[in-house]
C-alpha cells in the first residue's frame, strides 16, 4: 500500500485528492492549518488507512512513517485569501514549499506541486504553452499569489537539478438503498434483485474501496465495497430520453449518513434512495435533468421507464440431467432410455460391471450377482442409470427419455425438454393459477382455471412432455377445475427453471426472451389471471392483470417495459369468506393491438402523461423518510451515470464538489448570488476569458502525472474558454435564477485571456478532460444549493 501526503488536504482540492487517493488503495497523511480549509470537506472519511494532521507547514515538520508520494497543494487560492493572508500566501509558496520539499528529499518520495496558471500572469500568447515565460506584474494586488508560485515552481527546479528530490510540476487552470430492486443483465440473464442480492451474488468480485460516485472523486468509508464487473448491462437512458442497455463497470457499497427516502409516483411506482441520490425531474426545455431526493417536492414529475432495452436471449430447451443435478438429487436414480441403449451397456458389460462393484451399488452377499442383474435389465428395457450412460455415448439422442429409478413403471420425461411457445404459455398460466406439492413421495404440479384453458394446458403437457394428467371437476360457485401432473422429475426441472418453492416470479430468462416468445408466456397469464373473459373481453381496449405477490407485480412492470408498455399499479382489497385479501392490479388502458400475441409487431399505448422518448414523467405523490441501510449501493455506469432502480424509476447518484460559496472566485461568486436572486457580478465588461476543468478531471490529471516520470511542467485544464459573461449567464440560466447580469469596475488587475495549452499532457501522460461544463457546472450548482441552505 504506497503511502501519500497531501498538504492543503482539507481544501477544496485536496479533499477531492484526498478522496481518490484511497479509492485507489493509498494510505493517505492530510496535512493542512485550517486557515481556508475545512474538516468539513473531510468529515465523511472513516478508514483506518487516513490520518489527519493539523499543523501550518511554513514551520519544520516531519512524518513518522515513511511516505511514497508528496502532493503539495496548500496555499490560499483566491483573490479573497490571499488579498486577506498576503504575506503567508507568500510564506506558504516559499517556507511550505521548502518544508515539504525537505520532507520528500529525506523519504525520497515523488514531489508533486500544484502550481496555477497565475504564473503566466496576463499572457500575451494564447494558448499558454509550458515553455511560456509570461507576462507578469509582480507588485500588483495578486502579487503575492503569482510570485508565491512561480518561486515555488524555481525552488522545486532547484531540488530536482541540486538535490536529485524526484519532482513534478502542475500547473492548475481553473479548476440506492440495500433493499431496493434494481434491474440488470449479467451476461446470462436478465435479473431483478435486491441490491443486496446482488452484492452476494458479486461477491467473488469483492475488493475493499472507498465510495466512488459519478466523476472519478471517492468518499472514503471503512466499511466500503466495490464489485468490479464484467459484462454487466443496466437498462439507462441517454441524454435524449432513449433507454439502451448500457454497460456497468462497478457496484459500489458504502455506508451512509445521509436521510433516506421512499418516493412514490402515479402509475405505482417507487424507489429508496439516500437524499442526495437524484432522480429525473422534467427540465424546462422537457429534457431529463438529475435533481437529489432531498430537493425533491410532491407534485414534481419524475422520470419512469416506458420502454427497456435489455441483452435478448432464446432458451430453446432444458436439460433434465442439468435439473436433476442442479436439485443435489444423486445421478444414478436417474435413468436414461433410448433405443439400442441396452445393446451398448451389454456389449461394454465387464467395463460397467468393475463400474457397479467400485462404486458399491449392489449391498449384501449377493453383490455380484446384483450387478449382473442391472446389466440384464439394462440390456432388456434400453434404461441405463447417467453415470453409466455417459460412458457409452457422447451425445443423447434427441428422442431419448429421462425417468427416476424407482419400482415399476415411472413417468419419463424427453432428456431435453424443447421449451416451445405452447410451454412457455403454460408456463405464464402456472405462475398464474398454478402451485406445487411435494411430500414424501407424493409430488406434483397443479393448475386450476377455466375448463377450456386446462383443456389447451393438458394437451400441451401430454404432446411437449409426454406426461399423464389427471383432472378434478370444477364445482360451481366454490371452486374451478384443476389438473394434476404427477412427477417430482418435473418439479426438479421446474425449479431448475425459476419456479422453486412455488415461487411465483418471471424469471430472468423468461424476461431476456425475444419479444416473440415472450409475448406467449404474457399471453399464458393473461388467461390465467388477465381479462380472459366478460365485457372487458369483449371490448379488447383495457388489460388488467392481478396478483397477490410483491415481486410478481415488479417482474410484471419489466416484462410490459420490454413493449414500451407502462401500466398504472394499485393496491387493492377484496373479501373472501370474510377475510380481507391484498392483491395488485396493473392496469394497461388504450393498448392497440389488445392481444399480447401482436405485441411484438409493435403496440401503442395512450397515455395521460407526457413523455419523452422512452421515459413517462410521473408526478411524485408521496415522499416518505425511512431507515438507513447498514450499507447503500450505485451502479457505475460510465457516460451516462442513470439506471433503473425500485419500479422503473431512473436513478443517478451525485456529489458535490465542496467549492466554498464565499471564496471570491467566479463560479462559486455566480452561484451564491443566482441560488438567491442577487444580481450576478461580472468584473470588468466580462469579455474575459477563463477554461474550467471540472475537479474530478482535475484530480486524475494530477494521478497521472504524479504516477508518471515526466519533472517539467504540465498544464492542466481545460483548453476550452469561454468569457467570465458567458459563464455567468449560464450559471444564471442553469440555476432558474430570476438574477441580472451587472457589471462592476475591475478591483484589482485581471487578466484579459486565460487558456491552456495541453499539448504536453496529452502526449505526456495521455490526459485531457472528459467531463463537459454544463454537466460539471449542474453537479456544482446542486451542491452550492445544498451548502447554502445549511447554516454556516
Amino acid at each position: 500500500m504506497p503511502t501519500s501526503l497531501v498538504t492543503g488536504g482539507a481544501g477544496f482540492l485536496g479533499s477531492h485528492l484526498c478522496d481518490h487517493l484511497l479509492g485507489k488503495g493509498h494510505r493517505v497523511i492530510c496535512v493542512d492549518n485550517l486557515e481556508t480549509g475545512s474538516l468539513n470537506n473531510i468529515a465523511h472519511v472513516k478508514s483506518d488507512d487516513f490520518a489527519f494532521v493539523m499543523l501550518d507547514i511554513t514551520e519544520h515538520y516531519e512524518v513518522d512513517e515513511p511516505v511514497d508520494f508528496v502532493y503539495h497543494l496548500a496555499s490560499p487560492a483566491s483573490p479573497i485569501d490571499y488579498a486577506r493572508l498576503p504575506l503567508h500566501t507568500l510564506k506558504v509558496g516559499a517556507y511550505g514549499t521548502h518544508n515539504t520539499l525537505g520532507l520528500a528529499k529525506k523519504n525520497r518520495a515523488r514531489f508533486l506541486i500544484a502550481s496555477t496558471s497565475e504564473v503566466y500572469g496576463d499572457p500575451e500568447v494564447h494558448p499558454q504553452p509550458e515553455t511560456y515565460w509570461g507576462n507578469v506584474n509582480p507588485i500588483g494586488p495578486r502579487g503575492v499569489y503569482d510570485e508565491a508560485k512561480r518561486y515555488a515552481e524555481a525552488l522545486t527546479m532547484a531540488y530536482l537539478r541540486q538535490q536529485g528530490v524526484n519532482t513534478c510540476i502542475a500547473r492548475i487552470f481553473n479548476s440506492v438503498l440495500a433493499d431496493e430492486q434494481l434491474l440488470y443483465d449479467d451476461g446470462r440473464e436478465l435479473r431483478r434483485e435486491s441490491a443486496e442480492e446482488v452484492a452476494m451474488r458479486m461477491s467473488a468480485f469483492e475488493r475493499r474501496a472507498s465510495y466512488v460516485p459519478r466523476g472519478g472523486v471517492a468518499i472514503a468509508g471503512s466499511e466500503a465495497k466495490e464489485y468490479e464487473l464484467s459484462g454487466v448491462r443496466v437498462p439507462a437512458f441517454e441524454p435524449d430520453g432513449s433507454m439502451v442497455a448500457a454497460p456497468a463497470t462497478a457496484l459500489v457499497a458504502h455506508p451512509t449518513e445521509q436521510r433516506c427516502f421512499q418516493v412514490s409516483t402515479q402509475y405505482g411506482r417507487s424507489i429508496k434512495v439516500t437524499g442526495d441520490h437524484s432522480v429525473f425531474v422534467q427540465g424546462d426545455d422537457g429534457e431529463p435533468e438529475a435533481k437529489p431526493v432531498v430537493d425533491l417536492e410532491l407534485g414534481e414529475r419524475i422520470a419512469v421507464a416506458r420502454r427497456i432495452d435489455v441483452p435478448e436471449r432464446d432458451r430453446p430447451a432444458v436439460s433434465v440431467l442439468d435439473a436433476w443435478l442442479a436439485a443435489g438429487e444423486d445421478a444414478w436414480d436417474l435413468n436414461l432410455e433410448v433405443e439400442g441403449l441396452g445393446a451398448l451397456a451389454w456389449e461394454k458389460r465387464r467395463e460397467l460391471f468393475g463400474v457397479l462393484v467400485s462404486e458399491r451399488r449392489n449391498a449384501g452377499a449377493n453383490w455380484r450377482s446384483g450387478a449382473w442383474t442391472k446389466l440384464i435389465r439394462m440390456r432388456e428395457t434400453d434404461r441405463v442409470p447417467v453415470p453409466l450412460a455417459r460412458r457409452l455415448v457422447d451425445a443423447l439422442p434427441t428422442d431419448a427419455l429421462a425417468g427416476q429409478r424407482a419400482p415399476g413403471r415411472t413417468s419419463q420425461l424427453p432428456a431435453s425438454i424443447a421449451i416451445t411457445d405452447d410451454l412457455l404459455w403454460v408456463l405464464g398460466l402456472w405462475v398464474a393459477e398454478g402451485c406445487t406439492h411435494e411430500s414424501g413421495k407424493n409430488a406434483f404440479v397443479s393448475i386450476a382455471c377455466e375448463e377450456e384453458v386446462l383443456d389447451r394446458a393438458e394437451e400441451i403437457i401430454r404432446a411437449d412432455l409426454g406426461l399423464h394428467v389427471a383432472r378434478s371437476k370444477p364445482e360451481p360457485g366454490k371452486r374451478p377445475g384443476s389438473l394434476f401432473v404427477h412427477s417430482r422429475l418435473f418439479l426438479r426441472v421446474m425449479d431448475y427453471l425459476g419456479f422453486d418453492e412455488n415461487r411465483k416470479r418471471i424469471p430472468g430468462w423468461v424476461l431476456g426472451l425475444p419479444l416473440a416468445r415472450l409475448k406467449w408466456f404474457i399471453e399464458g397469464y393473461r388467461e390465467g389471471d388477465g381479462v380472459h373473459s366478460g365485457k372487458k373481453l369483449e371490448e379488447g381496449v383495457r388489460h388488467e392483470f392481478s396478483t397477490v405477490y410483491d415481486d410478481l407485480k415488479d417482474d410484471l412492470i419489466v416484462a410490459f417495459a420490454r413493449f414500451g408498455l407502462a401500466p398504472s399499479v394499485g393496491g387493492y382489497e377484496s373479501g373472501f369468506k370474510g377475510k380481507r385479501c391484498l392483491f395488485w392490479r396493473l392496469t394497461l388502458p388504450s393498448v392497440s393491438p389488445w392481444s399480447p400475441l401482436a405485441w411484438d409487431a409493435g403496440v401503442e399505448q395512450k397515455l395521460q402523461a407526457r413523455t419523452t422518448k422512452d421515459l413517462v414523467w410521473a408526478p411524485v405523490k408521496k415522499i416518505e423518510e425511512i431507515e438507513a441501510t447498514p450499507l447503500v449501493y450505485d451502479f457505475s455506469v460510465p457516460g451516462l451515470e442513470n439506471f433503473w432502480a425500485g419500479t422503473g424509476v431512473l436513478a443517478r447518484n451525485t456529489y458535490g464538489p465542496r467549492m466554498r460559496p464565499h471564496d471570491g472566485r467566479a463560479i462559486p461568486t455566480f452561484l451564491r448570488q443566482a441560488l438567491a436572486d442577487k444580481p450576478v457580478t461580472v468584473f470588468g465588461d466580462g469579455s474575459q476569458t477563463r477554461s474550467f476543468c471540472f475537479v474530478a478531471d482535475l484530480i486524475r490529471g494530477l494521478v497521472g502525472l504524479a504516477e508518471s516520470e515526466v519533472h517539467e511542467p504540465v498544464n492542466i485544464g481545460n483548453p476550452n474558454e469561454m468569457t467570465l459573461l458567458e459563464m455567468a449567464e449560464t450559471v444564471v440560466e442553469m440555476t432558474g435564477s430570476r438574477s441580472e447580469v451587472v457589471f462592476e469596475a475591475l478591483p484589482i488587475d485581471d487578466p484579459k485571456i486565460r487558456q491552456p495549452d495541453i499539448t504536453r499532457a496529452r502526449d505526456l501522460l495521455g490526459w485531457e478532460p472528459e467531463i463537459d461544463l454544463r454537466e460539471g457546472l449542474k453537479q456544482t450548482i446542486e451542491d452550492a444549493t445544498a451548502k447554502l441552505a445549511k447554516p454556516a
